[in-house]
């Protein structure tokens, strides 16, 4: 399991090639003008969100790759203990990373000229805290771990933890620039390394070590990727220019953001260590390959995220963060609907194909009840974009505890009894929780986006995907490409008629990036 830090630092938008849209005073042909249809600020973060989008893909590819590899080379026990390891390091790199890079995205976006020194100053925080954080922890999990191949593995996914930190400071620092493609091109190449390390450790034999070795060497080579990225950016601070204030500026307002995102990763992953430590590293192995495919998709709504926030912070304009949060709403819909239909209706025959079947038969009711999470995830991680963007912190808190209770609740009282399919369910549930007080709270709040209106279209797609699919008795790679193309046309036809700038917004995004 290798996903961003919910809530992921927003990422940005445009080439380096395209001067930086100036979002604080551009009033020409932006959205919150009725008659001005999809405004150049919209299209500007379509196509950030496209751009990060293709990156995201190309990484997700290569990531879904090695996990298949791995599940299929190592024993269900060596790749549970693996995924432990991983779901420990992004849970101690999100106490470290605390609200770090949400406050330089959301300061960076408010005040430009500062951010280079804030970007360096966030990184110094990032690392110190690290330093403490991981070493503390790497010695209680070491020490709770007799096997000595185990406790390797999580010294060196935990080494990992820094670079990965480090890189997404660099794309968060990229989002306020709006300068996509140079961090979205290190990223692929952070993924693509990490896969042909681990899948060449794994033909040697070199087993769970291998496995975690690969990782570590991924991030490092992600990370000098990242580091040639933001050299165009103009963010040249040395760290021995830093001063107290620097630091004490990078630091200021996080709490509340470091609290949040520490609860929010802890509901993103506290499922596969309760699995671990009530029943143990195969349980975990048979949750991960069905979490691996909803983690697949995740990146949508971070990629999202990405070009939105810096919009949202970057404006007083309530018409245009309605519709900056309904356009994300829209764009995840479009993705996590059809997901769900086929994660239900042909969801073992998809793990079959990718795990195995040992791993299709046992993860496919994990996987049905994981169906609807993205989407509620979505809807929550927008809705907390926006309450951040206001500076609404405590309520941001809010919403992340309940649903932490919700999830930490439920995995204690149905993991006993149904392993992996109790943790799926309360996964699943603990996001409803979240995006039913988020959407309440938001609505209640002076923008009151709509929610409805914008999956309105996808919907109707998802519907006429599902009557394809339980319709054909066909290959699954086959129903899926079928499915895919009558889904499109559905979508099309459907958001042509009731929400055409959602459409002209879409269509101009994808012809655009064609182009390029």
């Amino acid at each position: 399991m290798t996903s961003p830090h919910p809530p992921a630092p927003a990422s940005g938008p445009a080439g380096p090639d395209e001067p930086p849209a100036d979002t604080s005073g551009d009033t020409s042909t932006d959205t919150s003008s009725p008659a001005a249809g999809v405004g150049e600020l919209s299209r500007r973060a379509a196509l950030n969100t496209a751009v990060r989008s293709v990156a995201e893909i190309l990484g997700k590819v290569a990531t879904l790759a090695w996990t298949v590899a791995a599940a299929r080379t190592l024993s269900t026990e060596d790749f549970g203990a693996v995924s432990y390891a991983l779901t420990l390091m992004l849970l101690l790199s999100s106490v470290a990373a605390w609200g770090f890079d949400s406050g330089l995205v959301r300061r960076g976006a408010a005040e430009p000229d500062s951010l280079p020194r804030l970007y360096r100053a966030t990184q110094v925080e990032k690392t110190g805290l690290g330093l403490v954080v991981f070493s503390v922890a790497s010695l209680v999990a070491v020490q709770s771990r007799a096997d000595t191949g185990t406790w390797v593995v999580i010294v060196l996914m935990v080494l990992a933890g820094f670079p990965e930190m480090w890189s997404q400071s660099a794309r968060g620092a990229a989002a306020v620039r709006q300068s996509a493609a140079a961090v979205s091109s290190a990223l692929v190449v952070q993924r693509l390394v990490t896969a042909v390390v681990i899948v060449a450790a794994l033909g040697l034999g070199l087993g769970p070590v291998g496995v975690a070795s690969g990782f570590l060497v991924g991030t490092l080579a992600g990370w000098g990727a990242h580091v040639l990225a933001v050299r165009r950016l103009d963010l040249h601070t040395r760290t021995r220019e830093l001063t107290r204030e620097d630091l004490a500026a990078a630091a200021s307002g996080t709490f509340l953001l470091g609290v949040s995102s520490l609860v929010l990763m802890l509901l993103f992953r506290l499922d596969a260590v309760l699995l671990a430590a009530l029943k143990g590293d195969e349980a975990v192995a048979v949750y991960s390959v069905a979490y691996r495919l909803l983690e697949t998709v995740l990146f949508v709504a971070h990629a999202i995220n990405q070009a939105v926030l810096p919009v949202l912070s970057s404006t007083s304009s309530t018409l245009r963060r309605r519709n900056a949060f309904e356009r994300g709403v829209a764009v995840a819909g479009f993705v996590y609907l059809p997901f769900a239909v086929v994660c239900v209706v042909e969801g073992e025959r998809v793990l079959r194909l990718l795990f195995g079947a040992p791993y299709g038969e046992a993860a496919a009711p994990v996987l049905a009840w994981l169906a609807p999470a993205p989407m509620l995830f979505a809807i929550a991680f927008f809705g907390n974009s926006l309450m951040l963007a206001q500076q609404r912190n405590r309520l941001l808190l809010a919403s992340s505890v309940l649903a932490l209770a919700v999830n930490t609740g439920l995995n204690l009282a149905l993991i006993p009894a149904y392993s992996g399919v109790g943790a799926a369910i309360a996964t699943s549930v603990a996001y409803l929780a979240q995006s039913l007080l988020v959407v309440y709270v938001v609505r209640d709040l002076e923008d009151r986006p709509r929610l409805l209106q914008p999956l309105t279209s996808a919907v109707l797609g998802g519907v006429v995907l599902l009557g394809v699919l339980l319709a054909l008795d066909l290959p699954v790679v086959v129903e899926l490409a079928l499915g895919g193309v009558v889904y499109l046309a559905a979508w099309a036809l459907a958001s042509r008629r009731l929400a055409p700038d959602q459409y002209a917004m879409v269509a101009g995004v994808a012809r655009r990036v064609a182009r390029r």
